[in-house]
């Protein structure tokens, strides 16, 4: 049981991730921060521990496309891997300097993103460190290890900074995939998404996994996303006021600028993913056009005009993050760079991939390049000049070179023409014979010679040109990532305008945990069922009730609410508005779920030890700022297990944890932990109509299965106080199309296992009544209570409970003992025997 290293690299865009958790049983972490970063390629370092290689294979098993290599840990330089990783800056300051122009600005961008790319290394831990010294070398195989170096950007999973989200919670939740098919529809980033670019939708991926712990960041999000939507003129705003909270102004034209420019980015290909190319020096000269142009083009776009309007929309811009973001997306800086890069190379010559005219030489530019081409030019001159020469020669004024099978400067003349000794025949037809002067001959070869000679060149300074643009890579990835955060700033607003949502508002850190939503909506379900869909509030607070034990019948809608109110509290850190009336929020550091029923046989879990892993890893890691929602905690075992578990675990979360609870069971014993937090419980049930009045235990089986049949229930989906009466388990038998038969033998068996509880329960409500009375009374009877009483309980208990005379029989046997018991005065003995006497005519009647 030790630790596990992990470092994630995406190297389209530099970023890097890495962590370092705990190898124990449950290996949450790990598989969190896999089911988040999906990698397409696993390098599993040995040694590693059987349970851990277990949850790699599960992830990247036979059906998965994931390429997995293991490598070997154990045998770093001698300084270490912390050396190893290190070497890799100092090498790359010697290579990259001697391809750069400009030395010296070059030299400082350089040291300043080095420096930075240092500090995130020196701030890993000691294994992830390992992981990624693995990771350089295997990078260097394929020449992409300077990725690392330039515009690399490092960060742990996760921070302070961030929500703490669990795999269990992504998975349940069904935040980035539906538990349905494993798809992306249905999922809550599926709804969410509205991007119009792949590199915002990646964005959003890591916005929605990664909720923000900082009021402030939050607010600064709402504060865009706000100003965005309502510049689309629907935008609502929630009726609950929070001191300070800002208050946006209408910007008409914010939309249609950010939504114009990136509808063009949308249907262009991924530049972020371009200039990667660039950067690594894998893309056409067509490539590397194309990624700088498009994005020159709308961040020139985005620069709203300077000319006309760029005064007036900062000056009415309110939101800092969004004049920010449209700042760094439309730098002078970026779009300066991106015209020299442009000014540099010819479209049409990398359009049709000529090397020899890519470069253009102006100014002095590329001085070796334009010395290359005057040597060609000088060798096509003298073969120029050298027809010239054999038109006098031979006395033919239209004579010309020609080219046959790829055969140049070929001189074709008639068979009887006669030529000096020294040129060299190369073919002839019938008519004709074709010639190579000695003189071009010797011309073709300089010729030869000076294109080779220009190809070499053209190919350095193209490599130097790459190189060149590692200078500006940075800036470059700036740029593209604040257009991907104004793609999911617009996103958001988007989603905000279509489905009438509301900005949630947040309470200050050092405020009661709590959690307000009125009329809350399930934001995917809420997308299909439109406006059939019921609202329910929620009301927790740390001070007051800050736990729902939700109970209720089957398909009644338990676990969509709880979820709902998770999904909401997510959304709300993402920066997103909300599905609901208004939403009054306390931020939270982690959402933890327990839903649902599965097993993980291949790394030998079964159902219920699932559960209780889960269950413990909420225990350790939540916190009185952390939403818990346990869903049928406790149904993986027997009855009276399950229930002690459940019972014992939620008390535990009440007493030592104090955090924000709901916990959905369909047992009624856990609504007692009421009693012991008083006023900090509240049990609920979603509300429902049935067409017809309970059925008692009393009826046959084929009764009640008739009564089943003709009862129609309505589910309502309303939250309400109370705990529910039934759970429907036969109607739902029904729905499912279970033989006939064995619903109506669970009927029966359902009838006896209810009878013996009542009889119970009546048996010790009788005991606990007469000793009562009877002590009460003073009663000297020698004989304990439930001696006295045994005989005649074991007799009305053996009476059929499903006769409807049990009743009358049980008071009856129980009156006439009260009487024959009774010592301290005749006035009580009279009342037992006058009861029993009532009780005795009226079974004789029937």
């Amino acid at each position: 049981r030790g630790r596990v290293g992990v470092v994630g690299v995406e190297v389209s865009t530099g970023d890097v991730v890495y962590g370092e958790f705990n190898d124990n049983f449950m290996r949450a972490g790990l598989e969190a921060m896999i089911l988040d970063l999906l990698p397409a390629e696993l390098l599993v370092g040995r040694p590693i521990s059987k349970q851990t290689e277990k949850l790699l294979l599960a992830y990247a098993g036979p059906a998965s496309n994931v390429r997995v290599e293991d490598v070997s840990s154990d045998r770093f330089s001698d300084g270490g891997a912390l050396s190893e990783v290190m070497s890799l800056y100092e090498g790359v300051r010697e290579n990259y300097l001697l391809n750069v122009h400009e030395r010296e600005e070059a030299e400082v961008k350089m040291h300043e993103q080095n420096q930075s790319a240092i500090q995130g290394i020196l701030a890993m831990p000691d294994l992830a460190v390992q992981a990624l010294a693995l990771i350089i070398r295997h990078l260097k195989q394929f020449g992409m290890e300077r990725v690392l170096c330039l515009g690399a950007s490092f960060r742990p999973f996760s921070s302070n900074m961030e929500m703490t989200l669990s795999a269990n919670a992504l998975q349940q939740l069904e935040v980035l995939k539906n538990n349905f098919d494993g798809s992306e529809s249905g999922s809550l980033m599926h709804c969410m998404n509205q991007t119009l670019t792949v590199f915002g939708s990646r964005l959003l991926r890591h916005w929605v996994t990664h909720p923000l712990r900082d009021r402030n960041m939050i607010d600064a999000r709402l504060d865009a996303v706000a100003e965005i939507a309502d510049s689309m003129k629907t935008c609502q705003t929630s009726d609950l006021k929070v001191e300070g909270a800002d208050v946006t102004i209408s910007q008409p034209e914010i939309h249609h600028l950010i939504s114009s420019a990136l509808s063009s980015l949308g249907r262009s290909p991924d530049i972020q993913r371009g200039i990667t190319r660039i950067f690594h020096r894998n893309a056409t000269a067509s490539e590397v056009i194309q990624a700088i142009l498009i994005a020159a083009k709308q961040l020139h776009q985005l620069s709203l005009e300077e000319d006309k309007s760029v005064n007036l929309q900062r000056q009415t811009l309110r939101s800092v993050l969004l004049r920010k973001l449209i700042s760094i997306a439309s730098s002078s800086t970026v779009i300066n760079a991106a015209a020299k890069l442009l000014s540099a190379l010819n479209k049409e010559a990398a359009d049709s991939r000529d090397l020899h005219n890519l470069f253009m030489i102006s100014d002095g530019k590329f001085p070796q390049v334009a010395e290359g081409r005057r040597r060609v030019e000088l060798a096509n001159e003298k073969l120029d000049s050298l027809i010239v020469v054999y038109r006098k020669q031979l006395h033919i004024r239209n004579l010309e070179y020609t080219s046959v099978a790829g055969i140049t400067h070929l001189i074709e003349l008639p068979l009887d023409t006669k030529v000096p000794p020294d040129w060299v025949k190369v073919s002839s037809t019938k008519k004709a014979i074709r010639y190579h002067p000695s003189e071009v001959v010797v011309a073709l070869d300089e010729l030869a010679l000076a294109n080779e000679q220009l190809t070499v060149i053209c190919r350095s300074a193209w490599n130097n040109f790459l190189a060149g643009f590692g200078g500006y890579f940075a800036e470059f990835q700036a740029a593209v990532q604040a257009l991907a955060s104004l793609d999911c700033l617009n996103s958001l607003a988007i989603l905000s305008r279509n489905k009438n949502y509301v900005r949630p508002l947040f309470v200050k850190d050092d405020e009661a945990v709590q959690i307000h939503i009125c009329s809350g909506r399930h934001p995917v379900l809420e997308t299909v069922l439109q406006d059939n869909f019921v609202s329910n509030d929620t009301d927790l607070h740390a001070e007051r009730e800050y736990c729902q034990i939700v109970t209720g019948p089957n398909m009644g809608g338990k676990s969509c609410y709880i979820r709902q109110v998770a999904l909401i509290a997510l959304m709300a850190q993402v920066g997103s508005f909300v599905p609901a009336f208004s939403a009054k929020l306390h931020v939270l550091d982690g959402i933890y779920t327990r839903m649902g029923a599965s097993d993980s046989i291949q790394q030998g879990r079964s159902t219920f030890l699932e559960e209780l892993s889960e269950a413990s890893d909420i225990l350790k890691k939540c916190s009185a700022s952390s939403l818990v929602i346990l869903d049928e905690l406790g149904r993986g075992t027997s009855t009276h297990d399950g229930v002690a578990i459940a019972f014992a675990t939620l008390q535990y979360l009440l007493e030592h944890k104090k955090c924000m609870v709901l916990f959905v069971t369909h047992y009624p014993e856990i609504v007692s932990v009421k009693n012991e937090f008083p006023g900090s419980v509240g049990p609920y049930h979603v509300s429902y109509l049935t067409s017809q009045g309970d059925v008692t235990g009393d009826c046959r089986s084929n009764e009640k299965m008739n009564y089943i049949n003709s009862e129609d229930i309505t589910y309502l989906y309303k939250l309400a106080p109370g705990v529910a009466e039934r759970s429907f388990g036969f109607k739902v038998a029904q729905l499912a199309q279970l033989p006939v038969a064995c619903i109506q033998r669970a009927i029966v068996i359902a009838g006896r296992l209810e009878a013996a509880v009542c009889n119970y329960t009546e048996q010790s409500r009788i005991r606990r009544s007469y000793s009562i009375n009877y002590r009460q009374d003073g009663c000297k009877s020698s004989e304990p209570v439930d001696d006295v009483l045994e005989p005649y309980l074991s007799s009305a208990g053996s009476v059929n409970c499903i006769d409807n005379s049990s009743e009358l029989y049980r008071e009856l046997f129980l009156n006439i003992n009260f009487a024959l018991l009774e010592e301290n005065g005749g006035d009580r003995r009279f009342q037992f025997l006058m009861q029993a006497k009532s009780l005795a005519a009226q079974l004789i009647s029937r």
